[in-house]
Order: structure tokens, then C-alpha cells, then sequence
């Protein structure tokens, strides 16, 4: 494969604060007159938005910020730089991360790996300068995953020499779980933390009433539809907003780790409901790249339920989930 040139980097910033994520638009309703507090800010490589009933003086916003720093596999500082760095790390929160996704991976298969570092920064699709590696190297990113090959033991976590660690399959959705604990600890009674592609719907409105989403439809017109759901978590994978074009061919920064290259699933937008972020963020991911091919046992899932748009604009959607449609 040889590196292509005249290539074009597309990353939308999130709309207006009531529309507080990309791909999945989060709308808080019947609220009457209950006061709202609202912060809208950058970090995790994100446009974040914070709906709560008052100011919680930025402990959400700085938590989020140190774990940005922590898990940021290009950053030059944090427990994920150092691992990368040193191979061995101690870091609690990195242990918690893997150990929780060598679960899923267990349950669900390895088409979503954390140990496609290598793989991630040869294509840096999510830069300023993303591109089309040579064949060569991207097989040998390709032969670094694996992450059977990660050791946990009493706490300590080892790296074979040329592995390295990317966490962006499930950072975010560990990071909505983190503040979950964090508001619950807080006695906080509701709120609504966006990170655009996962959301945390926390707790009871003053009302009683669920908690309203809005789907982007994954081919820029406007909204697919809402989804009417109590407190949880979910997260959306696509490839429609964050990609590359090179001589014509469009690369989406979602990668197939049975290729080393960007994935060409028949599917555009999942979204997954559940009751944990970490889960949300790895399933949406996982079911995005196996396609409609696997899609029909996650429709039947008892602990998450899906949403699903393929290629012809089809919907896919759980049985029990309160969608309805846009009317057109």
C-alpha cells in the first residue's frame, strides 16, 4: 500500500449546548422550572458538556482533566505515556481499565483490542496530519496486538517490549464511570455529562420523568430519532464524523484489527444503552465492526440494548427500547 497524497481531515465540533453530543444528542425534558447549571469545556479529545441541577465548583470538570491526562496514549506525561514508555506500571486506574476489558473481551471476542497503540499512530487519523502507511509497516503494527500477551499480576501490569496501549475504545466510557461514583459519593440527584460519542444520564429529573436522547442521523440530516430511557450510560460509534480522504478513498478512524486498516463495516452509527460506561463504549465499538453480520444476538442482549444503522438506512433497534423515529 503505498502512501497517498491530496488527502482531506474532517473532525465536526459538538453543537449547541441542548444538543450536547454529535452522535448522540442528549435533551433534558420536562424539567419545568427546576433551575439547571450548565459548563461546556474541552478535554479527552472532546467537546464535554455538563448539565446539573447546580454547580458542582468544577470537580467534574477536574477529574475528567486528570484522567485525561492519565489515559492519553500521546500525551508525553501520564500513568498510559509511562507504561508505554517503560512497559511496566503499578497505576491503579490502568490496571482497573484492562482488567475490565480482558472481561468483555472474554464475553465478546478480541475485534476490540487496547493494545493497537502501534496501529494508532501510524495512521494518527485523529491529527492534524493523518495517513495511508506503507504495507510494510502497518503489518508490522499489525503483529504488535494481542492483548493476551498483556500480564496482570498483583497489581502490576507488563508490556512485551513492542506492544503499546490505546485506550480509546473505552477511556471515555471509564471516565463517565468514574464520575457516576464520583456524583453518587457526592449525593448529587441527577445530571448529564456528554463527551459527544458517550453520555452518562444520571439519576432522577425533579419530575420523574426519563431522560430524552436524540440520535444524529448518521448521514448528516438531522436527527434519526429519540430514544426515551431512565438513568444510563451510552455510546456511539461511526465512522461519519471522524475520517480521512485520500485520492477518493475514505478512511475511518475506527481500525479493524484483523487488517491493521480502517474498517469497511456495513453498518454506520451503533449505539449502545447500558448500565456501565466502559461496557457502552467497548460494545458500541465491537458490534460497528462486526456489522449486520453479528447483529442480531446484540439485539437480543438482556443487559444493553442497541441501536443500529447500516449503509441502505436501515434501523436496527432492541426489542424494549423507547425509540421512535423522526418523521421525514
Amino acid at each position: 500500500m503505498k502512501i497517498k497524497e491530496n488527502f482531506r481531515f474532517f473532525l465536526k465540533k459538538a453543537p449547541g449546548p441542548w444538543l450536547c453530543a454529535a452522535v448522540a444528542g442528549v435533551l433534558l425534558t420536562g424539567c419545568g422550572t427546576q433551575p439547571v447549571w450548565q459548563d461546556t469545556f474541552y478535554t479527552m479529545d472532546t467537546v464535554v458538556t455538563l448539565t446539573l441541577p447546580a454547580s458542582d465548583e468544577n470537580r467534574t470538570r477536574e477529574s475528567l482533566e486528570a484522567l485525561s491526562r492519565e489515559l492519553d496514549c500521546f500525551g508525553a506525561e501520564g500513568a498510559l505515556a509511562d507504561l508505554n514508555a517503560t512497559g511496566t506500571s503499578r497505576d491503579a486506574l490502568l490496571y482497573e481499565i484492562i482488567t475490565q476489558t480482558a472481561v468483555l473481551e472474554e464475553r465478546f471476542g478480541n475485534d476490540v483490542q487496547l493494545s493497537s497503540g502501534a496501529l494508532t499512530r501510524l495512521w494518527d487519523i485523529t491529527s492534524a496530519q493523518p495517513r495511508v502507511p506503507e504495507e510494510t509497516d502497518r503489518l508490522a503494527a499489525l503483529s504488535t496486538v494481542g492483548d493476551h500477551r498483556i500480564r496482570l499480576e498483583d497489581g502490576n501490569i507488563t508490556l512485551p517490549p513492542d506492544m503499546q496501549l490505546d485506550l480509546g475504545a473505552v477511556a471515555k466510557g471509564y471516565a463517565l464511570d468514574r464520575i457516576a461514583a464520583q456524583w453518587q459519593d457526592a449525593e448529587i440527584a441527577y445530571g448529564v455529562l456528554s463527551m459527544r460519542s458517550s453520555v452518562l444520564l444520571y439519576g432522577e429529573k425533579p419530575d420523574g420523568t426519563a431522560f430524552t436522547v436524540q440520535i444524529q442521523n448518521p448521514d448528516g440530516k438531522g436527527i434519526l430519532g429519540t430514544v426515551t430511557t431512565p438513568a444510563c450510560f451510552l455510546s456511539t460509534s461511526g465512522g461519519y464524523e471522524r475520517f480521512f480522504e485520500a485520492d477518493g478513498v475514505r478512511y475511518c478512524h475506527i481500525l479493524d484489527l484483523s487488517t491493521g486498516c480502517p474498517t469497511e463495516t456495513d453498518l454506520t452509527s451503533v449505539t449502545v444503552f447500558t448500565d456501565n460506561g466502559l461496557k457502552s463504549d467497548f460494545l458500541s465499538t465491537l458490534i460497528f465492526l462486526e456489522g449486520t453480520g453479528q447483529l442480531e444476538a446484540h439485539l437480543h442482549a438482556q443487559d444493553y440494548k442497541v441501536l443500529a444503522v447500516d449503509t441502505a438506512g436501515r434501523i436496527y433497534c432492541s426489542e424494549g427500547l423507547q425509540f421512535r423515529e423522526a418523521e421525514t
